[in-house]
């Protein structure tokens, strides 16, 4: 099998011009800290089969496996970082944070 490139495939690419504006000194640090992450809040988890998955209907009960006196799990982009326990905070659920991961426990 022959592996050649037909000419009428290929083209020039252009790009339009650079044009130079105002420069901006960075901040490595407040540029990071303006960073936004997904901050989550698992109450805990269960395994179903589908059959029941594709049934549920609204007034359905899930059970969960943590007990109702654990601590929540917080979660930052998907990895661990603390436990805390739920509140009402102007008229919204919220989380107190009781427990901190340091380095070490990553």
């Amino acid at each position: 099998m022959e592996n050649s490139i037909k000419t009428d495939e290929i083209y020039e690419v252009k790009f339009e011009q650079l044009v130079e504006t105002e420069k901006q000194q960075l901040s490595a640090v407040n540029d990071i800290m303006e960073g936004l992450m997904d901050v989550s809040v698992s109450m805990g988890s269960t395994r179903e089969k589908i059959g029941r998955i594709v049934n549920y209907k609204v007034g359905d009960i899930i059970v969960l496996d943590k007990p109702v006196e654990e601590a929540l799990d917080i979660s930052v982009n998907g990895k661990l970082i603390a436990s805390g326990e739920s509140m009402i905070l102007d008229n919204k659920l919220a989380i107190r944070l009781s427990n901190v991961k340091t380095d070490d426990e990553n």
